[in-house]
């Protein structure tokens, strides 16, 4: 269970929203993970999976915070629901 902290989901997924992630499955294009990178979590949308990196945005382009390509031990977990 996590906490959305900034608003680079925005409208889907909204700062104070809660979600709950599974890793049970393998990650895909467009899934939202929730992953650590530099201390912080973070929840984003996977554009890209190349060589064992993924390439992860925001849906809202103008609040997202940019990260660089991140690897299967940074995941936590796909989210799979918000409340």
């Amino acid at each position: 269970r996590f906490i959305v902290f900034e608003e680079s989901m925005t409208p889907e997924y909204r700062q104070g929203d809660h979600v709950i992630t599974f890793n049970w499955s393998k990650v895909k294009v467009g899934d939202v993970i929730a992953f650590r990178q530099n201390g912080k979590f973070f929840i984003k949308r996977v554009d890209l999976i190349s060589d064992g990196k993924y390439s992860v945005s925001g849906d809202n382009k103008t609040k997202s915070v940019k990260v660089g390509p991140i690897s299967d031990d940074q995941i936590v977990g796909r989210v799979i629901a918000k409340y």
